[in-house]
C-alpha cells in the first residue's frame, strides 16, 4: 500500500499549484491531509476545490480550521487576536464566502485511525489533538504504551521520522510553510516496508511575497515566516 500524505497548506496557493500534480502523479491508494487548509495566505478557495479533486482522499481538520468555525461562530474576541498574529487571510475568505469550506470543516474529523494498519493519524498528538507539538527532539513517551505502532502527525512544519522501540512516528511536514529552512515538501510512505521519501515542493516564492504585498502589505510576520 502507498500512503502520500501532506498537511499544513495555509492558504499557499503557489505552492499547492506545484503540489498538486505531484500528488495525483503519486497515485496513492490513500491521499491524506492532515489539515490546516486556513490560516495566513490567501487561496484558501482555490486549494479547496482542487483538494476535492484527489482521488482516494481523507482528510482531518487543523487547528487553524477550527478557529474559522469559531469566528462563523461570531467569537469576536478570537477573531480579533487571530487577526493581530496571523493577518487578514481567514476574514478575506468569510468576505468572499466561506460557508462552503466551513460545511466541509465542520464535517472532518479530529483524527484519522486504521486499526488493519495499527495507524493513527493527528494535526497535532495523541494527547492534544488539535494543538500537541511533537518536534524532531520532543520526547515521546505518549506513544509507547498506546495501541498503535505508526502515528502520523501534522501541525508543527518540520519533517520527522523517529523509531523508537516499536514506534514509527512521522509528520510530512508542511507543504505552505516550511520551519525547518528547507522547501515545503509532502510524505509518501509504503506499507509494509515502512519505507518513507520527503518530496520536495520548489515554488516561486515571490510569487506569494508579491501576493502578501498586494494583499496584506503591512504583515512583515507573513513575509518573514516563509523564510525561515
Amino acid at each position: 500500500m502507498k500512503l502520500c500524505v501532506f498537511s499544513d497548506i495555509h492558504g499557499n496557493g503557489p505552492a499547492f499549484r506545484v503540489a498538486y500534480p505531484m500528488i495525483l502523479n503519486e497515485k496513492a491508494d490513500i491521499n491524506l491531509f492532515l489539515g490546516d487548509l486556513c490560516g495566513y495566505f490567501f487561496d484558501q478557495k482555490e486549494i479547496f476545490s482542487l483538494l476535492r479533486n484527489i482521488p482516494n482522499f481523507k482528510a482531518i481538520k487543523g487547528n487553524h480550521d477550527e478557529i474559522l468555525l469559531k469566528v462563523l461562530s461570531n467569537n469576536i474576541e478570537l477573531e480579533q487576536t487571530y487577526l493581530a498574529k496571523y493577518g487578514i487571510s481567514i476574514k478575506r475568505l468569510i468576505d468572499e464566502g466561506a460557508h462552503e469550506i466551513a460545511d466541509w470543516l465542520s464535517e472532518l474529523p479530529d483524527s484519522f485511525l486504521m486499526e488493519d494498519l495499527k495507524m493513527a493519524c493527528y494535526h497535532g498528538s495523541s494527547l492534544d489533538k488539535l494543538e500537541g507539538r511533537i518536534y524532531p527532539d520532543t520526547p515521546v513517551d505518549e506513544f509507547i504504551d498506546c495501541q498503535p505502532s505508526l502515528f502520523i502527525l501534522g501541525h508543527t512544519h518540520y519533517r520527522l521520522d523517529r523509531r523508537v522501540e516499536d514506534k514509527i512516528i512521522l509528520n510530512p511536514g508542511s507543504v505552505g510553510q516550511p520551519r525547518d529552512g528547507e522547501w515545503p515538501t509532502y510524505m509518501v510512505l509504503l506499507y509494509p516496508s515502512m519505507e518513507v521519501t520527503f518530496r520536495s515542493i520548489r515554488y516561486n516564492k515571490n510569487e506569494l511575497i508579491r501576493q502578501i504585498g498586494k494583499l496584506d502589505g503591512s504583515n512583515r510576520y507573513l513575509r518573514e515566516v516563509i523564510l525561515r
